[in-house]
């Protein structure tokens, strides 16, 4: 069966879902298991000395005999001219990115016992062209030649779109409230998809890694864990990650050794660094006419907690909306925009940079300064870079032939 696929690459969690072709239409997006059964992968890679690599759980058990060649969250390093360095090598962020992408769509082309049509790739709402490009590389390089870049805005306001009425010419306000970092965005939505207006990091301190931080805090006396002790303090962050978790739903859950934390007990812990988040987020919304923001779109793992809607709610004037799976809802809302959409009548030619396609099949994206979208990378004093050979793929995507499109045209 035809598919297309979308993933979005977190810094904590990677996330993919599909949308299959039927016999008259698309279906809806589907989230994907990628790691034990649940609907999200670590974004951990474990690169072995051969080059073998390892993603999420089997990454991470790696981690404690050998956290020299662990690598978190590669992504968003994508551009950087410092390497990682893993173990004695080196590495771009952009080939390990390109790496746990690849891990992604082997396992998905697995399950659906086919390559998918168009791949659908999410990225920071303020990455250039320059990364954009450093990311497309290394994708080629990795045996996948057709992957499209979305800005993660976007990806959650076609989410958004597929629940909620939004007007030609209205706005949207997104927040992202993820692991390690809060991104807000203005966009809005024309003929043939969602344009990217304005963007913005909030501040730091308020994503879902903090909020562990401060649960652990809270715990670790009261547990008498020894906070010199690297093996206890593991498991006592997962087991505060875990109950954080718990306590979007339940009223109460309990830690170690049934120790009860209540929500309520959370929210205050939590508060400041939600309010600050949604802070961010009330700055760009407040900068739109009156009338015309449609809503609020809540996304990303911490938008699960209750209060960063009930904050959300108080701050602004207009609906508040949060996805009922709000860790998907960019992985879900790449997949929609992966999908092939009918032609439009043509409009007069543009030059854009941009790598992202801006044909019909994909929403408009990336106006803005031309110069800027090609700055270029610091100057850095010269490194040794260590080639990373790609995982061997089970499926390969069609190889190129005279009746191929060129890849540029593709993008």
């Amino acid at each position: 069966m035809r598919y297309v696929l979308g993933v979005h690459v977190g810094t904590t969690r990677t996330t993919a879902a599909v949308c299959r072709s039927g016999a008259a239409h698309w279906g809806q997006p589907e989230v994907v298991p990628l790691g034990g059964g649940f609907p999200w992968l670590d974004s951990v890679l474990h690169v072995g000395p051969n080059g073998d690599v390892l993603t999420g759980q089997d990454a991470l058990r790696r981690a404690a005999a050998e956290p020299d060649r662990i690598a978190r969250g590669p992504l968003r390093r994508t551009g950087d001219a410092v390497p990682l360095v893993l173990a004695d090598l080196s590495y771009p962020a952009e080939t390990l990115a390109a790496a746990l992408i690849g891990w992604v769509v082997d396992r998905v082309a697995d399950a659906e016992g086919a390559d998918p049509e168009r791949i659908v790739v999410t990225h920071p709402p303020g990455w250039s062209g320059y990364r954009r490009g450093l990311l497309h590389e290394a994708l080629d390089q990795a045996q996948l030649p057709a992957v499209l870049a979305l800005p993660s805005p976007i990806a959650a306001a076609e989410s958004h779109l597929a629940r909620e009425r939004v007007e030609v010419g209205q706005t949207l306000a997104v927040c992202r409230v993820g692991g390690e970092h809060v991104e807000t965005a203005l966009l809005r939505r024309g003929p043939h998809g969602f344009e990217l207006l304005a963007h913005a990091d909030g501040p730091e301190h308020t994503a879902g890694v903090y909020l562990d931080d401060l649960l652990v805090r809270h715990l670790q006396r009261e547990l008498s864990v020894d906070d010199k002790d690297p093996g206890a303090m593991a498991r006592l962050r997962a087991a505060c990650t875990a109950a954080k978790e718990r306590l979007s739903q339940a009223s109460e859950t309990a830690v170690w050794d049934d120790v009860p934390v209540t929500r309520a007990q959370f929210e205050e812990l939590a508060r400041p660094a939600l309010t600050a988040a949604v802070g961010s987020l009330e700055r760009l919304a407040s900068t739109v006419p009156s009338g015309q923001l449609a809503a609020a779109v809540l996304v990303g793992g911490t938008a699960r907690i209750p209060l960063t809607k009930e904050l959300a709610e108080d701050a602004l004037s207009c609906p508040v909306s949060v996805d009922h799976d709000p860790g998907t809802a960019l992985c879900r809302g790449a997949a929609l925009a992966a999908m092939p959409r009918p032609e439009p009548e043509p409009e007069p030619t543009s030059t854009s940079s941009s790598l992202v396609a801006a044909s019909y099949e994909l929403p408009t994206v990336y106006g803005g300064d031309e110069a800027d979208d090609l700055e270029p990378p610091p100057e850095r004093p010269p490194v040794e870079i260590t080639p990373l050979e790609p995982p061997k793929r089970r499926f390969t995507l069609a190889r190129k032939d005279s009746s191929t499109p060129d890849r540029d045209e593709e993008r």
